[in-house]
């Protein structure tokens, strides 16, 4: 993933955050054990991704449509990680500096949510 590039290539990186971004869109419902739910599922095990289905509104019926929803974001952008280059990094590096990485985007996150109103705790998926 990104910290095997950016090790691979020295690159730094940066923390960033955008509150009000997980109310641009909903997802539509897929319940288990309903067909959207199975071809997801089949396609996760086919083919190792799926394709979220979406809606926010419309040009015109805003409702429902495939624009953002009219929301406040607020991004928020953390200090630089320093990253040295290394040629061929091993896992235990890629895992150091993702729990960094990690570390530096929940603290952002921490400092900042209060003075955003967002009252919901941060969880990261691995």
């Amino acid at each position: 993933g990104f910290c095997r590039i950016a090790l691979e290539t020295g690159s730094h990186l940066v923390p960033v955050f955008a509150f009000g971004e997980n109310a641009l869109f909903d997802q539509v419902q897929n319940p288990e054990g309903s067909l959207l739910r199975n071809i997801q599922t089949w396609m996760q095990n086919t083919l190792g991704f799926t394709l979220p289905l979406f809606h926010g509104r419309g040009i015109f019926l805003y409702d429902y449509g495939i624009l953002p929803r009219r929301q406040e974001l607020n991004t928020v952008v953390g200090e630089p990680i320093k990253v040295e280059k290394v040629e061929k990094p091993t896992e235990d590096q890629i895992k150091a500096l993702n729990d960094k990485y990690t570390a530096a985007l929940v603290k952002l996150y921490e400092d900042n949510a209060e003075k955003f109103k967002e009252k919901a705790p941060l969880t990261i998926a691995n």
